[in-house]
């Protein structure tokens, strides 16, 4: 009785074996029967017999990937069941280097896998599973770069050295998903290939975003580097500089970039203009007075005058530079009204005050008749040049009036009131 039934035993486990053959599983797959198949080739790589043969590693490969188009399945289960193809595909290399079966389909599998990911992850993003997602493009460039490693072509496609486009949507997915770090690691990816045009400007400035964000100094310097070069007429990286500098209040700092900043971008107006505009403020605003305002005064007017032929449409670093001298002069005038001794150095002291007043006046009024001819040629004027254009009305009605031409004064003084009418 033990021995009938140890022959039945053997007997059905030598059936078991034979529906596990390679040959049946590749029947049931033609007939579409896919899980049926999974079954069949998960119990034929259990026996560590047949998984040490490279065939069942192939059909594994085949099985999974045909399997995981089964639109029963969540886009989750089928990328895993993508995933297990790609290493299925991948261990029956390693054991085959003949490799017949992929020569035979020339690799077409690796292809359709790829773009089975592909769709899978673009189908998560559109349903905004940006993790999901993010996975799936990431297992996609897996296949991509496997493919590119190998020189595989099909049907005389391949692909290219560097697929921005995957890795683009790669480091979006993962942004959206609200995994910087992994977003930043694939945009970086991007950026190290130096890729040049306007629809890659973004890649950079996100980098300098992050690195701001970290306070990452090594990094956010270097990409900030490669965006000047890269994109030399974009303010956007001189703009960070400055922010950052502005942002931290030290004004010797921000007096400093803006210094390198002129001698970098020697043609470009803006920078010794915003120097000259901060260099003002800190001698006539404010209840802090610089140490040294002599020394500001003679950088502020040599600035001023690098700016004035560099603006080529405004008005702005004339009118700047009026209201400096004037509030120059009358710093002079100032000083001279303080000094009330009688003594021989007293009144050389005054007198040397009001010869400044005086050559500071002179100075003034041609950058502000400069400006007034701006101002007249403008065929209307918006309320901040009208604000401009009286202030610099005023001032010119004032210096006459001080050198002793009331005439000039007085006319200037009506110019200012037929502003409003204008």
């Amino acid at each position: 009785m033990k021995k009938y039934y140890l022959f039945m035993m053997l007997l059905f486990a030598g059936t078991v074996s034979f529906g596990q053959s390679l040959s049946e599983i590749n029947e049931l797959m033609g007939k579409s029967q896919y899980k049926k198949a999974k079954e069949g080739i998960d119990k034929f790589l259990s026996d560590a017999k047949n998984a040490s043969k490279s065939d069942g590693w192939y059909y594994k490969g085949r099985v999974y990937n045909s399997l995981s188009k089964d639109t029963g399945f969540t886009p989750t289960e089928s990328m895993k069941l993508k995933n297990e193809a790609f290493e299925a595909f991948k261990k029956y290399q390693q054991m085959d280097a003949k490799e017949v079966s992929f020569v035979l389909e020339n690799h077409g599998s690796y292809f359709d896998l790829y773009v089975g990911l592909f769709d899978l992850a673009a189908k998560e993003f559109n349903n905004k599973n940006f993790a999901s997602s993010f996975e799936g493009f990431k297992n996609t460039l897996k296949v991509e770069d496997y493919i590119r490693s190998k020189g595989y072509e099909n049907q005389g496609f391949k692909f290219s050295a560097l697929d921005t486009s995957l890795i683009l949507n790669i480091a979006i997915a993962a942004y959206q998903a609200k995994n910087e770090d992994s977003a930043m690691v694939y945009y970086k990816k991007l950026t190290d290939a130096n890729l040049v045009g306007e629809q890659y400007l973004s890649n950079y400035q996100i980098l300098v975003e992050y690195y701001l964000k970290k306070n990452d100094e090594a990094n956010l310097n270097a990409i900030l580097e490669k965006g000047r070069t890269l994109y030399p007429n974009n303010d956007y990286w001189v703009d960070v500089e400055l922010d950052k500098v502005s942002k931290s209040g030290d004004k010797t700092a921000l007096i400093a970039k803006y210094e390198e900043l002129m001698k970098r971008y020697p043609e470009k107006f803006n920078y010794p203009y915003n120097l000259s505009v901060e260099l003002f403020n800190q001698l006539y605003f404010g209840d802090n007075k610089p140490a040294n305002p002599e020394a500001l005064k003679a950088r502020l007017t040599e600035v001023l005058k690098n700016a004035i032929p560099l603006d080529k449409t405004g008005a702005d670093a004339k009118i700047l530079m009026t209201k400096h001298l004037y509030n120059d002069a009358y710093d002079y005038q100032d000083s001279s009204k303080k000094i009330k001794g009688t003594k021989p150095a007293d009144i050389k002291k005054r007198n040397d005050f009001k010869d400044l007043f005086l050559k500071r006046v002179g100075e003034c009024i041609p950058y502000a008749d400069a400006a007034v001819e701006y101002f007249t040629a403008l065929p209307t004027l918006k309320p901040v040049q009208k604000a401009n254009y009286k202030s610099i009305l005023d001032i010119l009605s004032q210096l006459y009036a001080t050198k002793g031409d009331l005439k000039k004064s007085a006319e200037y003084d009506k110019k200012k009131a037929d502003v409003d009418k204008m």
